[in-house]
């Protein structure tokens, strides 16, 4: 019963297959990007990076700062003049400031955080791409795992069929008294473990499906429809120019940006050497009342001009500590880019590599899978004469599970090396022309 519900719902996705528009791969590539939750993540994270770089080049311009007091005296301030109590002021004292300040030379600290706020941006732009690249890259590959799932699905469709055949076979020969119950019994159970097989391929092809959606930000369940992979060309690039290519990969760019980063972060641990100079304009307005106009004991509105200088003279050497482990903050760095090229050319080279041994392999199951389906042919006809056993006939389906696997293995293990190649180089549709769909 429940087979049946499997091959029902097989048989409506396939009919929906036929009549509606397929996803592409170029669409998967784009819902990805676009969709896709960890992207938005990076890219608010990007945004953030380009506000706080507009921040810094703030900080180069004059800041205005106002502030209003009040103060209430238990008794006016006075002073004693020759025996006298003169009062200098009154119990309410309202108070209105208003400050420029205009940094002039800050030990090259401004330009420094400035420098790190501009790397800062062009380093997260580049770790978005990275993020970006990943997605596509796990998206592509899980349309392929869904490809792979479809076809591996098909032929355990095909398999219990043909156990379903061979068991009736079975049956009337041993009714017949041409076979032995063992027979029939290995009949029964090879035809058992088909079924099973079919549902879990079915449950393999749900799974790749809602792998799919997730990585696409949509429904778990969501059902599409898929082109098919009609051919693959092979790939044909010298290996040498992939490794050209390295210095293109945005995680190589965003650790060069690391880099420039820790540079500038040296700058400004290095302005601790220097002094701190700026401008400062004052605007002081006092008086009794609200708008400060009444103010009998001094002139109510007073300007001034500054020019102020900070210097640390002596910090226990805390400043050079500082800069030195920020210099080593730089170099280790340094290697991390040195070792994170080491490892890109190993990852070109064994994508490289597992594209070749998967195209080359695609052709050898190629031939197996024709001889294999001819030996079940010929085993089965055999078999039907009883020129052969069910032992015969069992080993030669299983023979052909096996050939099939191998060659749909091989064609999508091709296509997902490719995808895991283009990834390793830094460009997620570098290779998507070697596989023609239909």
């Amino acid at each position: 019963m429940h087979l049946k519900k499997t091959l029902l719902s097989i048989s409506i996705l396939a009919l929906f297959a036929n009549t509606a528009f397929a996803l592409s791969l170029s669409e998967v590539q784009t819902l990805s990007s676009n969709n896709n939750y960890q992207i938005k993540q990076y890219e608010s994270l990007y945004e953030s990076s380009k506000e706080l770089k507009q921040s810094a080049f703030k900080s180069f311009l004059p800041n205005l700062s106002t502030s209003y007091s009040y103060t209430r005296l238990d008794e006016p301030p006075y002073q004693i003049v020759n025996g006298n109590k003169l009062v200098m002021g009154s119990n309410n004292n309202y108070q209105w400031n208003v400050t420029i300040t205009q940094p002039i030379f800050t030990g090259f600290y401004l330009l420094n955080k400035y420098k790190y706020a501009k790397y800062d941006e062009a380093f997260s732009k580049a770790n978005l791409e990275v993020i970006r690249n990943q997605v596509i890259t796990n998206a592509k590959i899980a349309y392929f795992n869904v490809l792979y799932n479809q076809k591996m699905l098909e032929t355990r469709q095909l398999a219990v069929a043909q156990y379903e055949s061979h068991l009736k076979d079975a049956q009337s020969f041993y009714k017949q008294g041409l076979i032995p119950k063992v027979d029939l019994l290995k009949s029964e159970v090879a035809y058992s473990n088909a079924k099973q097989e079919l549902k879990q391929a079915y449950s393999n092809l749900t799974d790749a499906i809602a792998q799919l959606n997730q990585l696409l930000n949509e429904p778990i369940d969501k059902t599409h429809t898929f082109e098919q992979v009609a051919d693959i060309v092979d790939l044909k690039t010298p290996l040498d120019s992939l490794y050209a290519q390295i210095d293109n990969r945005p995680d190589i760019k965003a650790l060069s940006y690391a880099i420039q980063k820790a540079n500038a972060q040296v700058g400004m641990v290095k302005s601790g050497y220097y002094p701190q100079l700026q401008l400062r304009a004052n605007y002081n307005r006092n008086g009794q009342n609200l708008d400060m106009s009444n103010n009998p004991y001094s002139d109510n509105s007073i300007y001034s001009l500054n020019i102020i200088a900070n210097w640390d003279v002596f910090d226990w050497g805390k400043t050079k500590n500082d800069v030195q482990a920020a210099k080593l903050q730089e170099i280790a760095l340094q290697n991390e880019l040195n070792n994170l090229k080491t490892q890109s050319k190993t990852q070109i080279l064994n994508a490289y590599d597992q594209a070749q041994v998967a195209y080359h392999n695609i052709s050898v199951a190629q031939t197996a899978l024709a001889q294999a389906n001819e030996n079940y042919k010929l085993t089965n006809e055999r078999y039907l004469n009883q020129l052969a056993t069910s032992t015969d006939i069992l080993d030669a389906r299983a023979l052909l599970t096996q050939a099939e696997a191998n060659y749909y293995g091989a064609i999508y293990g091709y296509c997902i090396a490719l995808e895991k190649l283009a990834n390793a180089v830094g460009k997620t549709d570098e290779f998507d022309y070697l596989i023609r769909f239909r």
